[in-house]
């Protein structure tokens, strides 16, 4: 099978338009996706974590609002294990009693927090509306932990800083969640 000159000028151009066209179509849609991240994040209390967060991570380049929350949720795992990583050295070193059951405390907390998390992971998934409660739930773990250091002794720096990142991205999910 041969082309003669026309065919394949023909040819040529409905392929270079094919490429053209793809290519087109992901630009708009990596700018659409910037869109929607600068959209979700201006309804947090957070904005500039939020972006921070998002624009960071490269499968938000193409995902969709709950493909951000995902991402967020990912996130919320590392940073509740980096506080359980603290507060487990917290308690190691810790030289009193008092200390240790108020880390204690805390661990129990987070572990809670954890395990919500776990849930409402796949409450997204699988597209179940309970995920908000599960998320309020997170955020309790934390401000539980926050609870046990009303009084003296004041909360250990590391953790009071492992908790709040924690707490702050917990939030943001909480505010996005709504929106699914």
């Amino acid at each position: 099978m041969s082309f003669s000159g026309r065919q394949l000028l023909v040819f040529l151009f409905v392929y270079y338009v094919l490429i053209a066209t793809s290519s087109a179509t992901r630009g708009l849609k990596i700018k659409s996706s910037t869109t929607l991240i600068q959209n979700v994040c201006s309804k947090t209390q957070n904005l500039t974590l939020c972006n921070d967060i998002l624009n960071s991570d490269t499968r938000s380049a193409h995902a969709d609002l709950k493909g951000l929350v995902q991402i967020l949720i990912d996130k919320t795992y590392a940073r509740g294990n980096l506080a359980l990583t603290v507060i487990a050295s917290l308690y190691k070193n810790a030289n009193n009693t008092e200390t240790k059951d108020q880390l204690h405390l805390c661990d129990m907390s987070y572990k809670s927090a954890m395990n919500n998390l776990n849930k409402a992971n796949v409450a997204l998934k699988s597209g179940n509306r309970d995920i908000n409660s599960y998320l309020m739930s997170v955020i309790d773990g934390a401000e539980s932990c926050d609870d046990v250091y009303d009084g003296p002794p004041v909360i250990p720096p590391k953790l009071e800083q492992a908790n709040k990142d924690f707490e702050d991205i917990a939030y943001i999910i909480f505010k996005i969640s709504k929106l699914l």
